[in-house]
C-alpha cells in the first residue's frame, strides 16, 4: 500500500490550505464571515467524495483526509463532517449544510453540534448512519467547549435517510481523526513560532533545552497520528478487512496528539497562554470538542 500523497493529492491539499490561510484564519475561529458555508460549497469541501451524479469530486478517502486535515488545522466549522458524509452515503439535500449529532446511549433530545443554517442532521450508528430533517421549532443555540461552534437540542423523529453501510460511520470517525491531526499541527507550530519570537534572558525561549523537548515530542505525536490517518483512509479505500481497526487507532491517536499538544502549546505560551486574548486555548477546547465526535471504541482496538 502506497502511502506517498501523489502530485494532485499535494496540490489539492496545498490549494485548500492557501485558501483557509486567507478565507478561514484560526484566529477569526470564534467570529467567522457571514456566507463561508456558500464559500465551502463553492469550493466543493462538503462534497470531495460524494457521487458525480449528487454533485460531488468523487475522489477517494485518501485525498479527502489530506483536505480535511489541512481544515481541522484552522478549526473549520464542525458541520463539515457531517455534510461530507451526508452527501457520500445519503444523498443530502443538494447546497443543504447537515448538522452534527452526537450519538446518545437512549432515546431522548439529540445535542446537535453546528446546527446554525443547517438543513438536516446526521447521527452516526454503530454499522450506520441517520439523516433527519431539522425540527420546526429549533432550541435556542448555546455554546459548546470549543467557542467556535455551537449547539441545540433535536427530538427524535423518522429518518429521511438511512445508510446501512459500516463504511460510513467508519468515515465520519475517519474525517474527525483528520480534524483532531489538523488541530494537533496548529498547536506545534503554534508552539513552534512562538519559542522562535519571545525571549528570555537575551535569547529566544526555543533555545532551551526544556522547550526543545516540548516542541520536539510535539513533533513527534503529530507525526504519527498524521502516518496512521493515511494509513486508514488507504485501508478504507482499498475496502480492506481491517480498515475499522486502523480508522479507529487512527481516532485515538490523533485525538491524544490533539489534547497533549494543546496543552504543550500553552505551557510553551507560559502565563499568556491561559488568557483568552491569546490563541492556544482555541486548540485545546477544539481538541476537547472532538473527543466526543465518532470516538474510537475499545471493542474496534482490540478486535484485531
Amino acid at each position: 500500500m502506497d502511502l506517498t500523497p501523489n502530485g494532485e493529492q499535494i496540490a489539492f491539499q496545498a490549494a485548500t490550505a492557501d485558501w483557509c490561510r486567507d478565507h478561514m484564519p484560526l484566529e477569526q475561529a470564534r467570529a467567522r464571515p457571514d456566507g463561508l458555508w456558500d464559500q465551502l460549497e463553492a469550493m466543493g469541501l462538503p462534497r470531495i467524495t460524494a457521487p458525480e451524479a449528487n454533485g460531488g469530486l468523487a475522489l477517494d478517502h485518501a485525498t479527502e483526509a489530506l483536505v480535511f486535515a489541512e481544515l481541522g488545522r484552522v478549526l473549520a466549522p464542525i458541520g463539515l463532517l457531517s455534510s461530507a458524509v451526508a452527501n457520500r452515503w445519503c444523498a443530502a439535500p443538494s447546497g443543504g449544510k447537515v448538522a452534527l449529532a452526537l450519538t446518545v446511549d437512549a432515546p431522548g433530545p439529540l445535542r446537535v453540534l453546528d446546527p446554525v443554517d443547517a438543513a438536516a442532521v446526521l447521527m452516526p450508528q454503530p454499522g450506520s448512519v441517520r439523516v433527519f430533517a431539522i425540527s420546526d421549532r429549533p432550541a435556542a443555540h448555546r455554546p459548546t467547549i470549543d467557542l467556535s461552534t455551537m449547539q441545540s437540542r433535536q427530538e427524535w423523529a423518522a429518518a429521511a435517510w438511512i445508510a446501512d453501510d459500516i463504511r460510513a460511520p467508519l468515515h465520519l470517525q475517519l474525517l474527525a481523526a483528520a480534524f483532531a491531526v489538523g488541530c494537533a499541527d496548529a498547536a506545534r507550530d503554534m508552539a513552534a513560532e512562538y519559542a522562535k519570537l519571545r525571549e528570555q534572558f537575551e535569547r529566544p525561549i526555543g533555545w532551551f533545552q526544556a522547550l526543545k523537548h516540548i516542541c520536539a515530542d510535539m513533533a513527534v505525536r503529530a507525526a504519527v497520528a498524521r502516518s496512521q490517518l493515511y494509513y486508514a483512509a488507504c485501508a478504507l479505500d482499498a475496502n480492506e478487512a481491517d480498515a475499522a481497526f486502523h480508522v479507529a487507532a487512527a481516532k485515538r491517536l490523533a485525538d491524544q496528539a490533539a489534547l497533549e499538544n494543546g496543552r504543550a502549546n500553552i505551557q510553551v505560551h507560559g502565563g499568556i497562554g491561559m488568557t483568552d486574548e491569546a490563541h492556544p486555548h482555541l486548540c485545546l477546547k477544539r481538541a476537547h470538542l472532538l473527543q466526543f465526535i465518532a470516538p474510537a471504541a475499545s471493542a474496534a482496538l482490540l478486535a484485531a
